[in-house]
């Protein structure tokens, strides 16, 4: 048999790989149509949400003139078409609102919401893998109760009111005011970007963590009953060599499963954090772009962060395969 034909042949790496790209493609041809037909759902149109009560005003040849002006005068097939063509050619259209290039403002806000999301990742990881041990060390004692209670709470608390909370804590002791005009990019300030950023990562990292530790709890569990944990213990192998090298080692796939469906989750989830910080964002931006009904800012937006989701969970899945022969 040769290399190809067993890549191809089925389970193989390659076939896999092919049909869950094949699968990321159909759920992205989803998500956009179901963009495109619920932002046109809503009330009003893009020249209710520029002129606001002015638009009423309009005669019939002067509103003829603005859905010209913005597209709006084509047939929704032709709309969402000319917009799918375009983002298959790199072209993401023109904010209706601003006029400026929406390849240009989600370049500028991409990098503030990736960012966050991976400063928030790195401190809930370890946080969260380092509790849910702790807590499955003594199943059922004080020590576990009082994670779980601390991980429940923290899945309960809205991340609105802990962001509020923070703000005004940071307002009354420090003086500190988020401003979306003062933002630092990480290239001109490491320290300056950091004092911007790990606040709301803090905020953002108080539920992510809490999810974690209940996933690294569960599988750390089942693993500490299995065989292959007694026959270490039976064979004198030190306890923290059998913590980490077996029952650490094989939880890591649940583990990794819910860091990267809580990481996509990040890239599309941060609007409340991002608005209440005034960080300008993916989230923030793709919030303006919903109050002003500006199609080609949504589309897009939501667009890309759909397949940032899908493509994380996809790597996830590829990742399976190198660290647990069985998957394969």
């Amino acid at each position: 048999m040769s290399r190809t034909t067993g890549l191809l042949r089925p389970g193989g790496p390659l076939r896999f790989a092919l049909g869950r790209l094949a699968g990321t493609a159909a759920t992205l041809f989803g998500v956009a149509v179901v963009v495109f037909v619920v932002l046109r759902a809503l009330p009003g149109d893009t020249i209710t949400a520029k002129l606001g009560t002015e638009a009423g005003a309009l005669d019939a040849e002067q509103r003829a003139a603005l859905e010209k002006y913005y597209g709006l005068d084509k047939s929704p097939l032709e709309q969402f078409l000319g917009w799918l063509g375009g983002v298959l050619q790199g072209r993401l259209g023109v904010s209706l609102d601003t006029g400026v290039p929406v390849r240009t403002l989600i370049g500028d806000a991409l990098p503030v919401t990736l960012e966050l999301a991976l400063l928030a990742m790195l401190i809930a990881t370890p946080v969260g893998v380092a509790l849910g041990m702790f807590a499955a060390s003594r199943p059922g004692k004080a020590r576990d109760l009082t994670t779980q209670g601390l991980g429940l709470f923290g899945l309960a608390l809205p991340e609105f009111v802990l962001a509020s909370v923070c703000v005004a804590v940071l307002a009354t002791v420090f003086s500190y005011f988020p401003d979306p005009g003062t933002y630092t990019p990480l290239s001109e300030s490491v320290g300056g970007n950091l004092s911007q950023l790990l606040y709301p990562a803090l905020v953002l990292a108080v539920g992510l963590s809490a999810t974690i530790m209940r996933t690294t709890r569960s599988a750390y569990l089942e693993n500490a009953r299995s065989e292959f944990v007694r026959t270490a213990r039976g064979k004198g192998v030190a306890p923290m060599r059998v913590r980490l090298a077996h029952i650490l080692r094989n939880s890591l796939i649940p583990i990794l499963t819910m860091t990267g469906i809580q990481f996509g989750y990040l890239l599309g989830g941060t609007v409340i954090v991002e608005q209440i910080f005034a960080l300008p964002g993916l989230g923030r931006l793709l919030l303006q772009g919903i109050t002003q009904q500006d199609y080609a800012i949504v589309q897009s937006t939501t667009l890309l962060v759909a397949t940032a989701f899908v493509l994380v969970n996809l790597a996830v899945d590829l990742l399976y395969r190198l660290l647990d022969p069985r998957t394969r």
